[in-house]
């Protein structure tokens, strides 16, 4: 695309090297806020609710990924960002919010609320959906058990898009479900490159089907798992079956 019709940029979090600066047209935007919304769905959220987004905003892609997503839903957004975790507390206590989205070690210095005399189950939050990050099921338990919450996988790359490429279902939690109508999804032999066996473990590569700005093919992740069929979806299925009518693929 001409640089023109770029309407904003993002860039990774140059972990394994020089940070790769990613591109967005408007359609991009909106074919990603659709995707963050549907994945904020398929984690139990609905139009109305309160979403508190303690991701980072800026050039990484997680507080205004997660903010688009949420107000596409229809929620009402908190922008707070990262840090600053006293304040995040006490606008929690404040504003009640059903959601927080953040990362899963952030949220495990957020459930220390006792330091300020607050239980973590007395608070509204119902919900965490937690990416950018690797974690275990071992912290999910942690957090679920602290907090009193149901803890959510939100999955993405800066490079793919962002968050919102794949989510969990609350009612499974059993690992990301890839939204295909924009992402084609391979696994490959991380030493050859030779694309393995549906349910074989390797290397997540990716596809991008509806992006503009920066289109990729066959995107190697570094990222090993499988790939096997979903086991639920029924709460996202109105809302994908929406989405996915105003997706060009």
């Amino acid at each position: 695309m001409p640089r023109q019709q770029v309407a904003g940029i993002h860039a990774s979090s140059g972990t394994t090297g020089k940070p790769t600066v990613v591109g967005y047209t408007q359609a991009d935007i909106d074919h990603w806020a659709h995707l963050v919304a549907r994945s904020i769905h398929a984690s139990g959220g609905r139009p109305g609710d309160i979403v508190h987004v303690a991701y980072g905003y800026g050039l990484f892609t997680g507080g205004l990924g997660a903010h688009y997503g949420a107000e596409k839903l229809g929620c009402t957004v908190i922008p707070m960002s990262g840090g600053q975790t006293e304040k995040q507390v006490q606008l929690i206590q404040d504003f009640k919010p059903d959601i927080i989205m953040v990362t899963p070690s952030y949220m495990q210095v957020l459930i220390e609320y006792e330091r300020q005399g607050v239980d973590p189950k007395s608070m509204s939050l119902s919900i965490g959906i937690f990416g950018a990050e690797p974690w275990t099921e071992a912290m999910r338990k942690e957090i679920e058990g602290k907090a009193g919450i149901d803890a959510v996988d939100i999955y993405g790359l800066s490079e793919v898009m962002g968050p919102g490429v794949a989510n969990e279902c609350i009612e499974s939690k059993d690992g990301p479900v890839i939204w295909e109508d924009h992402f084609l999804a391979e696994i490959v032999d991380p030493e050859t490159g030779a694309v393995l066996p549906d349910g074989s473990e390797g290397e997540l590569v990716f596809t991008s089907l509806t992006k503009e700005a920066l289109p990729i093919i066959r995107y190697r992740t570094r990222d090993l798992t499988r790939l096997l069929p979903p086991t639920s979806g029924a709460a996202s299925a109105a809302w994908a079956r929406s989405s996915a009518a105003r997706t060009t693929c």
